[in-house]
């Protein structure tokens, strides 16, 4: 049978002697085994009245103690846990009170100041050797839990070894990771200095990028300014020199016009009214004086103006070509207006010539 089913307590007892003295206070040892079917108590009785402890042997089944169940309407697990409190609990358990009656262990529960409850009684049969019995399983359970508890101090020790170097772990670790920080923070501290320089290096740099940028910035709008006035001056005096030009050939068209007008009412007026155009000079009467000298008639006052005018005319084609940029459409009158001359011409030369022939 398994030890972990084998309970030894002991417990208080009231057992009446039968004479004039009443009850006398004992004491018990039980030992109690917890079968499936049946509960086997040894019970030994220690008292002042006998020289020799009693020993008793008894048991009881789990029929009865559920037909004690169903008389008391208690659940059977309950009834029973409450058998086993009372049986197994070194000094009795609360509340429950033991007595030997008549060769009857009871016990009972005590439910009010006068009142108590059986809840279980078994008939005292005499025995030999129980108490030898008894001290075998008793020293038995005794080496049993001096083994386990060896063992246990046994792995306590080890926990106990096992935490101090967990301890000792952790103070190293709590060390090293202090360490490790003060480290990391000299190490960040040291970074974030670098890139403080570095940063002001670049603010630095960056400011003098700037300072470089406006100054060639500011150069070249100042550039672009006197390129501006620059420009400006040379249009205007363009401006000026196109208008002086044009004044200078406007005038210069004018007095030509007016010589021009001047020339043809000279030869308008100079020209016989009738007269033929292929007899534009005028000679002597006397065909003998020619004869005589074979000389060329004189030329009239139309061809003198003729010469004039084609004299200003030469004139005014140079003033023209030192304003040629100005006055572009200007040339082009002055040649259409020299054509005409050039036709005089012409006409002059063949009438010459015709004259030569009749003489």
């Amino acid at each position: 049978m398994e030890l972990d089913n084998i309970y030894l307590n002991k417990l208080p007892i009231v057992a009446a002697t039968g004479s004039e003295g009443g009850t006398w206070n004992h004491y018990a040892f039980i030992e109690s085994t917890w079968g499936e079917r049946k509960i086997l108590l040894k019970i030994i009785v220690f008292s002042p009245l006998y020289n020799t402890p009693l020993s008793f042997l008894s048991e009881i089944d789990h029929e009865v103690l559920q037909q004690t169940a169903i008389r008391l309407e208690r659940p059977w697990n309950d009834f029973l846990h409450e058998t086993k409190l009372a049986l197994c609990t070194e000094g009795g358990a609360n509340g429950f009170s033991y007595a030997v009656e008549e060769n009857n262990f009871v016990w009972r529960k005590v439910v009010g100041p006068a009142l108590t409850v059986a809840y279980g009684s078994v008939i005292l049969l005499r025995s030999q050797c129980l108490l030898s019995d008894v001290l075998s399983n008793s020293i038995a359970t005794q080496n049993r839990l001096r083994n386990d508890v060896q063992l246990k101090n046994k792995v306590l020790h080890e926990l106990k070894e096992e935490h101090e170097e967990l301890v000792e772990l952790q103070r190293q670790q709590e060390e090293d990771s202090r360490l490790y920080e003060i480290e990391l923070i000299t190490k960040c501290i040291s970074i974030l200095n670098e890139k403080k320089e570095v940063i002001n290096h670049l603010k630095k740099k960056l400011a003098e990028d700037d300072d470089e940028a406006e100054g060639e910035q500011e150069g070249r709008d100042e550039d672009e300014r006197e390129e501006e006035e620059e420009r400006r001056r040379v249009e205007t005096a363009a401006a000026a020199a196109a208008a002086a030009a044009a004044a200078a050939a406007a005038a210069a068209v004018g007095s030509y016009g007016g010589r021009r007008l001047a020339t043809q009412e000279e030869d308008a007026a100079a020209s016989p009214l009738g007269a033929s155009d292929s007899e534009p000079f005028l000679v002597d009467s006397d065909p003998q004086d020619q004869d005589e000298h074979g000389t060329l008639p004189k030329r009239t006052k139309y061809q003198q103006v003729q010469r004039s005018a084609t004299t200003t005319l030469a004139s005014s084609s140079v003033s023209s070509t030192v304003t040629r940029k100005s006055a572009v459409p200007e040339e082009d009158d002055v040649g259409a207006r020299e054509q005409p001359d050039g036709q005089l011409d012409d006409l002059y030369n063949k009438d010459t010539q015709e004259l030569l022939q009749q003489m």
